[in-house]
């Protein structure tokens, strides 16, 4: 009683007010949908760009041969990347969640390498080709950097959130 009655006069917790309730129930619900969504939003993204990258194999291997760098692999990357891209389209859609997480983990990592990729592109090369595949090639440069960095966050932020991911845990001891 004593308790209700300190309440009363300091003013009410914050954690018992209806607002926050739901707000912390909104949170969770988000969270629930928000990782499926990342890793279907991957599994779109990598089949887009890697079939549209096969079908057009010939472009793609010419693109890259004319990248600095990396332009005398044309031909592993011409292939090697849209498989890849394939590839993991495919693992993160089968319905095991340790196949879907390692998945996530490679095209979140990949997601990494193509956005520095971008980066160094804006940053030191003139000519600037773009072979990403299908509407992803027709944006700006910016603006692709810009898609490659969300992807990647949201990357970052499912494999985080995501509680039964073993092989992101720190072991505290």
């Amino acid at each position: 009683m004593e308790k209700n009655i300190q309440r009363t006069r300091v003013g009410t917790n914050i954690k018992d007010s209806s607002f926050f309730i739901a707000a912390s129930a909104s949170i969770r619900a988000a969270q629930k949908w928000l990782i499926p969504t990342v890793i279907y939003g991957y599994a779109f993204l990598y089949m887009y760009t890697g079939y549209d990258k096969l079908i057009n194999v010939e472009r793609f291997i010419q693109g890259n041969a004319k990248i600095p760098f990396i332009g005398q692999f044309a031909e592993i990357t011409g292939w090697g990347i849209p498989i890849l891209e394939v590839i993991l389209a495919l693992l993160l859609i089968i319905p095991f969640k340790k196949t879907q997480q390692w998945a996530l983990l490679v095209s979140t990592i990949l997601m990494g390498f193509f956005t520095v990729y971008v980066a160094l592109i804006l940053a030191f090369v003139e000519s600037k080709p773009c072979n990403c595949g299908g509407v992803i090639e027709s944006m700006g440069w910016e603006a692709h950097l810009i898609f490659n960095i969300l992807w990647l966050a949201a990357g970052i932020y499912a494999l985080r959130k995501s509680n039964k991911l073993q092989i992101l845990k720190i072991n505290k001891s």
